[in-house]
């Protein structure tokens, strides 16, 4: 089954998707699973016919961190082991996301904490996923992938595939490792587009980072 892990919707201050419309797009694209992790926003979606996984992007004071499988929101700004034990209070798995990313992207100050490491972001370039990928495999860290998206066509451009036909399942899958990365890179191209965007978003919220 492909998943993709790392979604946004309006909940989030830099996307406008509606989420029963990322479901509707993710089902015609082949997905069989999605995690909508809005920026320091919680939501519990359910859609027919999709595995709906619960999901968080928390602002830590270091980085990003995904929950996955919470069963409630978590604060920002605390620290990297706090949020972690957040997630963790509320039955979820730690996920650091996009660590090599510059700005929000924990790098140098990463913890050996996580559940996972997300080793494939569609909002990343080929050098920066090769990394998280190579942080994944040397803390012996099961890994994770997801688009990353903030509009519907970047949904599922890099997806997980896991065997599994429920919530529990993919869940005890990921964790144990069982699953494959697939998807693009985010082309050189790409990235100007991305970064021209990300820029002109950061001008019109006051210079305030997410």
């Amino acid at each position: 089954m492909k998943g993709d892990l790392h979604i946004h919707s309006k909940y989030s201050p830099d996307s406008s998707m509606e989420p029963e419309l990322i479901a509707k797009f993710s089902l015609s694209i082949g997905l069989g699973f999605i995690a909508i992790t809005d920026h320091n926003a919680f939501r519990n979606h359910k859609f027919d016919g999709l595995i709906t996984i619960n999901g968080e992007e928390i602002s830590s004071r270091d980085g990003h961190i995904l929950g996955l499988f919470i069963q409630g929101e978590v604060k920002k700004g605390l620290s990297q082991e706090e949020t972690v034990d957040a997630i963790r209070d509320l039955n979820g798995i730690a996920v650091v996301a996009h660590p090599y990313r510059k700005i929000t992207g924990v790098g140098k100050r990463f913890r050996n904490i996580y559940d996972a490491v997300e080793a494939k972001n569609g909002r990343c370039s080929r050098k920066c996923n090769e990394r998280a990928l190579s942080l994944s495999r040397e803390m012996l860290k099961p890994f994770t992938a997801g688009s990353d998206a903030h509009f519907y066509e970047e949904i599922g451009r890099v997806y997980l595939e896991v065997e599994g036909s429920d919530e529990e399942t993919l869940r005890k899958e990921i964790i144990s490792g069982n699953s494959k990365l697939s998807g693009n890179d985010l082309s050189l191209k790409g990235s100007i587009s991305l970064y021209l965007k990300l820029g002109r978003d950061y001008v019109s919220r006051g210079f305030r980072r997410i």
